[in-house]
């Protein structure tokens, strides 16, 4: 059906999982899927959302409005941080080594260096704060090790697609 079916197309974002695939997941969490099923239901009944006709779930990701060059574990956006800092030093011994500019090129070219050494410690600025004022986000379920966070969106996430990988969330509809 995912191959054929709109319906199922749209639910498997267009790709075709091999039946042992779901077959292994359903059987694997079949106590957890028809508890988190049966508790759906129920609030929508509560909520007056169902006509008991027919009923769809659907999820599609979303990009967030954050960079993901700006995403990484701690230990990545502490590297990160080091290697602005090294370029701020390598910027400011060139600039120092051409203090005495003497031509107009030169000067412009001063210039620039000097708002490349500004735009670089903001930048490592941004990514102190945020190691300084944040924790590790931790994974859920099995697995509890260290996932990605974002300096400008640290709700959202990194995200495989069928075109690409983009930062943003995993949104779920419901319709009736």
């Amino acid at each position: 059906c995912c191959e054929t079916n709109i319906i199922f197309k749209a639910l498997s974002c267009d790709t075709a999982p091999h039946f042992t695939t779901l077959a292994k997941f359903v059987s694997s969490h079949a106590g957890e899927i028809e508890e988190l099923f049966e508790q759906v239901l129920l609030v929508c009944h509560e909520q007056g959302l169902l006509g008991n006709e027919l009923f769809a779930i659907d999820g599609c990701k979303m990009s967030s409005n954050a960079a993901k060059e700006w995403s990484g574990t701690f230990k990545e956006l502490g590297e990160k941080r080091e290697k602005l800092r090294r370029l701020i030093r390598h910027h400011l011994k060139e600039h120092y080594e051409r203090d005495e500019a003497e031509t107009e090129a030169e000067l412009d070219r001063d210039i620039r260096r000097a708002n490349t050494i500004l735009s670089l410690d903001e930048a490592m600025n941004k990514v102190d704060r945020f190691l300084k004022t944040n924790r590790p986000r931790m994974g859920r379920g099995k697995r509890s090790k260290e996932v990605k966070s974002n300096l400008t969106d640290n709700e959202s996430a990194k995200m495989t697609t069928s075109k690409g990988t983009i930062q943003g969330y995993n949104g779920v509809a419901t319709v009736d």
